[in-house]
Parts: C-alpha cells; sequence; structure tokens
C-alpha cells in the first residue's frame, strides 16, 4: 500500500501542464536552471518556484545550488517507478492479495501528503 501512496504523491506533482512541461524541458535538456525555466514557460519565478517545490517534494526532481543558480534535473528512477506501478495494475497475471476498503480505504484517502 506504500508504493499505491508514493504513486499517489507522484501522479499529483504531476497532474499540471505547467509541471508536464518542466519534466518535459528537463527530459531533453538534462540539467536546466531555474532562470532557463522562467524563460521557456513564460511565467513568474515565484510560480516557477512553486511548481518545481511540488515536483521536488513528490521525488520527480532534484536541485542543486550553485552560487546563486538553482539547476533542476529529473529523478528518472521515480517515473520508472510509477511506470512500473501502473503497469502493475493493469496486468492480469498480476493479483493483489490485500486491497484496502471500508475505513481503510477512506483512511488511505486522507493521509496527508508531502
Amino acid at each position: 500500500m506504500d508504493e499505491w501512496r508514493e504513486l499517489k504523491t507522484t501522479l499529483k506533482a504531476l497532474a499540471g501542464i505547467a509541471r508536464l512541461t518542466i519534466v518535459y524541458h528537463l527530459v531533453h535538456q538534462g540539467e536546466i536552471t531555474v532562470t532557463e525555466l522562467i524563460d521557456l514557460l513564460g511565467i513568474s519565478q515565484p510560480l516557477v518556484s512553486w511548481h518545481l517545490r511540488k515536483l521536488r517534494r513528490a521525488g520527480v526532481i532534484q536541485t542543486r545550488r550553485v552560487g546563486r543558480q538553482v539547476y533542476c534535473s529529473l529523478v528518472p528512477q521515480r517515473i520508472q517507478f510509477c511506470i512500473r506501478i501502473l503497469n502493475g495494475l493493469i496486468d492480469p497475471a498480476l493479483s493483489l492479495e490485500v486491497l484496502p476498503s471500508g475505513e481503510a480505504l477512506i483512511e488511505a484517502e486522507l493521509e496527508p501528503e508531502l
């Protein structure tokens, strides 16, 4: 069930056009500065930082600071993790023995996120 919580957190972080666009740029350019992202996205620095914070907290990206510049890069293992779990959900050969239901399902939905 922990994997499903991680999947939920990651998918929610990716659930936005701006954040998907950031991921796209990181896939194609490797590492990119926040300043470059601001120029590419055409939105304000606070808004870019807000989107980056959501992605970073979900483990989708990592950042590093060099002087005044902040560099962002994708954590491909996180995307691969999501793909693996999603494939498992639709694989008829996979059978999960314990699925949440009733109160456990409600509690799992109400758990705070990152």
